[in-house]
């Protein structure tokens, strides 16, 4: 008897253990390319700023970001991050971003992500400016961008 409670027990708690876990990357909702939780960094006029996003590749082929563009900034980069052999970190400029069929690539803080060089305007927190992505298959977005800290 001792036992049979035992095992109920230990069944009832493995039930209630069973549920929906928090999804840390996007849900998969439509077709194409998504663009989603996009922001960028203040930065002082003619000064650099970096944006950050996650891109959500739902189609059947993968796809690549070949370029960005943005009237905030004289020149804006795909970027990543990487450990120098030293161990310090630095940022190089990587030509596009293949994103595969079904997947999310994160564009973060120590990772990818676009540098805006020598902003043509202020960028202060609560601010917001249009950045276009260009891809190989799917036709260019562009979306509104918020600063923040």
């Amino acid at each position: 008897m001792k036992y049979l409670y035992l095992l109920s027990f230990a069944l009832l708690f493995a039930i209630s253990c069973i549920g929906e876990t928090e999804k840390n990357e996007p849900e998969i909702t439509g077709d194409g390319v998504q663009i989603e939780g996009a922001w960028a960094r203040p930065a002082s006029e003619g000064r650099m700023s970096a944006a950050y996003f996650l891109i959500s590749n739902f189609e059947l082929e993968s796809d690549t970001l070949v370029s960005v563009e943005s009237d905030v900034a004289q020149l804006v980069e795909i970027h990543e991050s990487y450990e120098r052999e030293e161990g310090m970190m630095g940022m190089r400029e990587v030509p596009q971003v293949e994103i595969p069929s079904q997947s999310t690539i994160r564009f973060q803080q120590g990772g990818l992500h676009i540098m805006l060089i020598q902003v043509t305007r202020t960028l202060a927190d609560g601010d917001t400016f249009e950045l276009t992505l260009n891809f190989s298959n799917s036709e260019s977005q562009t979306i509104e961008v918020p600063v923040r800290l």
